[in-house]
Order: C-alpha cells, then sequence, then structure tokens
C-alpha cells in the first residue's frame, strides 16, 4: 500500500530513486534491524518507534526469541493502523491519478 501511494505521489519513473534514497533507506537504517534502537541518539530512536519497519522487525524477533506478550499487541495494532492510513492515502491518491 505504501508502495502505491509512493507511485500515485511520484510524477515520473525517474522519480522513484528519490523516495527510495530520501524515504525507504532512512526507514530500513532505524528499524533496528542491525543494531538495537535503544543505542541509537534519542531523535533517531523517536524515529525508530514511529517506523513500521521497526515493529515488523520487532514481531520477528520476538517470534523466533519469545512473544512478549502486550508489547507484540501493541506493535501488531501499529502495524494495522499504519495499513489502514497508507491503504487510504493509497486508494485517494491513486483515484486522482487515474480520474484525472
Amino acid at each position: 500500500m505504501l508502495g502505491i501511494f509512493i507511485a500515485a505521489r511520484s510524477k515520473a519513473i525517474e522519480s522513484f530513486s528519490y523516495w527510495q534514497s530520501g524515504l525507504l533507506t532512512p526507514m530500513f537504517l532505524v528499524a533496528g534491524t542491525f543494531f538495537p534502537l535503544g543505542e541509537l541518539p534519542t531523535w533517531a530512536q523517536v524515529l525508530g518507534n514511529a517506523n513500521p519497519l521497526f515493529h515488523c522487525v520487532e514481531l520477528v524477533r520476538h517470534a523466533v526469541f519469545g512473544f512478549e506478550g502486550w508489547a507484540d499487541v501493541g506493535h501488531l495494532a501499529f502495524l494495522i493502523m499504519f495499513a489502514l492510513v497508507s491503504w487510504r492515502l493509497a486508494i485517494r491518491f491513486m483515484e486522482r491519478k487515474l480520474i484525472l
């Protein structure tokens, strides 16, 4: 859904690299995949907690090493809310692009 939103917002195929460099790469770096989020500066921790990839990483990590109860429910709730918001944004902007 996020990919459809990005496609709807892009003016041309050449602008996809801007989205990848400006949005997807930083999201990947502050997702806590390679190093713990707690070791990052405070501003990066805040961005990491708002990052849907962080919540995916935490769910996978907890699935492997043991679930943590309500924390995992919170991660799942965040991902569901992110999916709903990005779904609505994708539909709205793709309709504009296709209808106009």
